[in-house]
């Protein structure tokens, strides 16, 4: 089997055998044919020179004639000079007509002129006859040569047609074979790489079963033998992987299905991929639909949690009654936490989500009675506390005597922790309201300029006493909010209370909001100490650590208040950088006129 090396130095060959041939050809009939055309040309030369010299002859012979008559000397003078061309080209013909035809004797011819001049010195009728009988016989050797020549040319027009019909067959012959070899050439070169190319190209597109048959041992043996041999390694590798995968994906099915907590599996768009036995139990026995969320009670939260982990790119969770969603098994009603993760390939594309529900029905009754406990005891404690202060009043007063400088002391100190405790009380029994239902929300329409405008009127003597300033940044056109004025007053206080507890004397607190897509964006900046990060995750907790200053309540308030009326809270802070803390409330209506104008 020959080499593609092989077949292109044997087409490249053929092709200059093919060339040089022509070549040959071609030099070979025009070489006859300058040869033919040499032969014309002599042709001619011998019949021209020969007219010339009978042309000489009849000449010398009428002025022989006319001296028969009468002689004189310039005729005489004449005829000698005639006599003297006409031997000349009578020399000329004899070597033209030599090269074309040596039978024709013009050299006898010459010497019969020469003798007729010799021996008839004088002009007389004997020498008139003999120039006549020479005239003749050059007239015949003329149309001899005329004959002869007419002859070659007429042999020369015939091997002429002859010579240019060889050459057109044979151009015609030769461009058939060129085609011919170059069309084999290219089929014996082109069709194994288009083959092999095929092949590759499958074996790319996953078909290793494929091989490429080419037993040469030239550069395309090579590249064959290196394909096969790579298709080999990779569907060896394909089984080993796949069998791998297949183990992978059995373990982590029965990982996901052993998992005591229910878990949903689901694309992007919220279709159930895949539910493990807790959740099959769970959802009951429409677990099989793809479309079961949109139609099972407290679906639609798992379906908003699903949203918010794909358009945010990142896990979606929630804290107390925020991520509770209670569900129905048999007849008991049990309460989970939603916990939902994006879920992407190795190349970070978004395949899904993954749900969990923690099973929290326990630490929900827990906290339920704890929350009922503290409002409970709170209320109850309220009263006393109330009367013990009005007691701790009347001794400050001296209601009840004149007291020494320590006992005014110990009063003080008494009523300030007195008031501490009521505040303890108030939030307690505010955030237990919040949390048993019995605080209700009356949503007013309020306008945000005037909300933070007032909040900074109830604390502006305090900041003017700590030598801080408080700044409003607000456009006054801002869209109405849809809130709880008693509510939304509790948040921006406990806000701003904070703000002051921890802004250093001339410092600087902001008030603002900013319209963002249809909600209102609140914030409180100030350019306090800052808080340490690993007290942000926890900061809206009840009790938070840190809050040795107040109750430890205020923020968990905050958070449920914001909840409570569809918003939501967040801090950014880095110690030494101060805080800001946020909130949004939903949009009520667009303002009535809209005018560019800040307030404060």
């Amino acid at each position: 089997m020959l080499s593609l090396y092989q077949r292109l130095i044997l087409g490249c060959l053929l092709l200059i055998a093919l060339v040089t041939a022509v070549s040959m050809l071609v030099r070979t009939s025009f070489v006859r044919l300058a040869d033919l055309a040499d032969q014309v040309h002599r042709a001619d030369a011998a019949v021209a020179s020969l007219t010339s010299a009978r042309a000489a002859l009849a000449y010398e012979e009428l002025i022989a004639a006319r001296l028969e008559t009468g002689a004189d000397s310039a005729t005489r003078k004449q005829l000698q000079d005639q006599a003297l061309m006409t031997r000349s080209l009578l020399r000329v013909a004899q070597e033209n007509v030599s090269r074309l035809d040596p039978s024709v004797d013009i050299a006898g011819l010459s010497r019969r002129h020469e003798a007729a001049l010799a021996q008839f010195p004088q002009p007389s009728a004997k020498l008139t006859m003999a120039l006549e009988d020479l005239l003749q016989q050059l007239r015949r050797n003329v149309e001899q040569l005329t004959a002869l020549r007419n002859k070659t040319v007429s042999g020369l027009l015939d091997q002429q047609e002859s010579l240019r019909a060889r050459l057109i067959t044979a151009c015609g012959l030769s461009i058939a074979a060129a085609t011919a070899i170059s069309i084999v050439m290219l089929t014996l070169v082109i069709v194994p790489l288009k083959h092999t190319a095929r092949i590759a190209r499958r074996i790319g597109q996953g078909d290793l079963h494929q091989r490429i048959e080419w037993r040469s041992r030239d550069d395309l043996g090579v590249i064959a033998t290196e394909l096969n041999r790579l298709a080999v390694r990779l569907r060896d590798l394909r089984e080993t992987e796949s069998g791998r995968r297949q183990m992978e994906f059995q373990l982590s099915d029965a990982v996901v299905r052993s998992i005591f907590e229910p878990v949903i599996v689901t694309d992007a768009k919220g279709h159930i991929l895949k539910l493990n036995q807790a959740a099959m139990e769970l959802l009951g026995d429409g677990s099989s639909d793809r479309m079961v969320l949109a139609n099972t009670p407290g679906g639609d939260r798992i379906l908003g949690a699903i949203r918010s982990a794909v358009s945010m790119q990142r896990m979606s969770t929630g804290e107390g009654d925020a991520a509770l969603l209670p569900m129905r098994i048999g007849q008991a009603e049990r309460s989970y936490r939603l916990r939902t993760t994006p879920m992407r390939d190795g190349e970070g594309k978004l395949l899904g989500t993954v749900t969990v529900l923690e099973d929290v029905t326990e630490l929900a009754q827990v906290d339920r009675f704890k929350t009922r406990f503290l409002t409970v005891a709170s209320q109850k404690l309220r009263d006393p506390l109330q009367r013990l202060r009005l007691s701790l009043y009347a001794l400050a007063k001296g209601h009840a005597g004149d007291l020494r400088p320590l006992q005014c002391d110990l009063v003080q100190g008494a009523e300030t922790e007195a008031e501490q405790l009521d505040s303890l009380m108030a939030d307690l029994i505010e955030v237990g309201e919040l949390e048993t239902g019995r605080r209700e929300m009356r949503a007013e329409k309020l306008r945000p300029a005037d909300i933070l405008q007032n909040a900074i009127s109830r604390f502006r003597d305090e900041a003017r006493t700590k030598s801080i300033e408080l700044e409003l940044s607000v456009f006054a056109d801002l869209a109405y909010v849809s809130a709880d004025r008693r509510a939304v007053r509790t948040i921006l206080d406990n806000l701003l209370t904070n703000a002051l507890r921890y802004t250093p004397s001339g410092g600087e607190i902001r008030l603002g909001a900013t319209e963002m897509s249809e909600r209102i964006q609140f914030f409180v900046r100030d350019n306090g100490r800052g808080i340490e990060a690993e007290r942000l995750p926890r900061i809206f907790g009840r009790f938070s650590e840190g809050s040795r200053d107040g109750t430890g309540l205020g923020l968990a308030l905050v958070r449920r208040l914001v909840e409570s009326q569809g918003g939501q809270v967040s801090v950014e802070s880095r110690l030494g950088h101060g805080t800001t803390f946020s909130f949004t409330l939903p949009i009520a209506s667009a303002g009535e006129s809209r005018h560019p104008v800040e307030a404060g």
